[in-house]
């Protein structure tokens, strides 16, 4: 009887670790599963790493980091405003990243900013199709005693006025004005002057950058001796070419205002100047929807007796008509452009020894519809 329950206690033992064994041999797959066969790896069809022969997803996947602003993995959308009613709207704009501002009616303050530890002399502030900014400045450094290093400058900002790039172009002593180009560029203008000697002049001077403001070309151009040359405004024309304007002195004295047009390379198309007086100068250049050139500024003596200049041209520089207006005191027009009517509002200012504003609207012939000196 002892023998029997020996033995049956025996083989109940090594039933037991006999079947521990088996479960002890058995081996997990990379999906955690005994005697699994699962191939890990990653299953997302848009991850870099898709594994199609993967049964089960072991958590792997890397994805392209190229996540565009609105949170598209590889996309290219362009955020920002899109509500055309909005005083930043953005055309280009595929995704509102609801940063639409709108305009009050009590002209409320939206941002104000400084950028007084890198920012030169701004001489101007215009917009770009994202929204946001591009200043145009000269900027003095390394300034021994009265003589300074100038050089023109750029100031990128985005639509808070946050500086996205800021650069310093050596060949340039200021830059008056810049815009964005079709290629989302900038093209900006002014002039180059050197410290070195008394006898320099300043040349005018132009130069092209990418949306980086990293430098394409640049041209610089004067007249014959050492005169005053420099360009105040450039436009990119219908036909893709820009267009130049500013004051060009080829004898020394009498100072005229001048077009140029350069191709997309910066090479010259052609050039003219236009005077109704001793000293002339173009400040703001506009193109018509006819593809006409019309540009507005003074037109005087070297002492003053400043008249309103303005003048339409065709679109090789050919002079259409051209217009020089008395108004109270000295009068200059420093901006110009195109009213849905199609005529031409101008402003400036008139009595030069109060600088008051001016506002003068012309038909598209260049006669007078009315001006008005503000007093105040």
């Amino acid at each position: 009887m002892n023998i029997s329950k020996a033995l049956i206690f025996t083989i109940f033992c090594s039933t037991i670790f006999n079947s521990c064994e088996r479960e002890d041999s058995e081996i997990e797959d990379c999906a955690g599963i005994l005697g699994g066969n699962n191939v890990c790896g990653c299953m997302e069809i848009e991850a870099m790493n898709y594994d199609s022969t993967a049964t089960y997803d072991d958590g792997t996947c890397e994805y392209n980091q190229n996540v565009d602003c609105s949170g598209v993995i590889g996309g290219d959308n362009i955020c920002g405003c899109m509500d055309e009613s909005a005083i930043n709207f953005n055309s280009q704009a595929t995704h509102d990243d609801e940063s639409c501002q709108y305009y009050s009616g009590q002209m409320n303050v939206v941002w104000s900013k400084s950028y007084e530890e890198i920012a030169g002399e701004m001489w101007s502030l215009r917009t770009v199709s994202d929204g946001g900014f591009i200043m145009s400045l000269g900027n003095a450094s390394d300034c021994v005693g009265s003589q300074c290093d100038y050089r023109g400058q750029l100031i990128r900002l985005d639509l808070n006025g946050d500086i996205i790039w800021e650069k310093k172009y050596p060949g340039s002593s200021a830059l008056y004005n810049t815009i964005e180009t079709s290629d989302g560029g900038f093209i900006s203008v002014g002039y180059y002057e050197c410290n070195s000697s008394a006898d320099c002049y300043p040349d005018m001077y132009i130069l092209k950058t990418d949306s980086d403001g990293v430098l394409e070309w640049s041209r610089t151009e004067s007249s014959e001796g050492n005169n005053n040359d420099w360009a105040r405004d450039v436009i990119q024309a219908s036909d893709g070419n820009y267009v130049v304007a500013g004051t060009w002195n080829d004898d020394g004295w009498n100072s005229k205002a001048c077009l140029r047009k350069y191709d997309i390379n910066g090479e010259l198309i052609w050039a003219n100047t236009y005077d109704n007086s001793v000293a002339n100068e173009a400040y703001e250049v506009i193109e018509t929807d006819e593809g006409d050139i019309v540009f507005a500024g003074y037109s005087g003596t070297q002492h003053g007796a400043y008249k309103f200049f303005v003048v339409k041209t065709d679109h090789d520089g050919n002079q259409i008509w051209t217009k020089a207006k008395n108004s109270t005191g000295d009068a200059i027009l420093y901006s110009l452009c195109l009213a849905p009517d199609g005529n031409y509002v101008a402003a400036g200012f008139c009595n030069s020894w109060r600088s008051n504003l001016i506002v003068k609207r012309n038909s598209s012939n260049g006669n007078n519809i009315w001006n008005e000196c503000i007093i105040g």
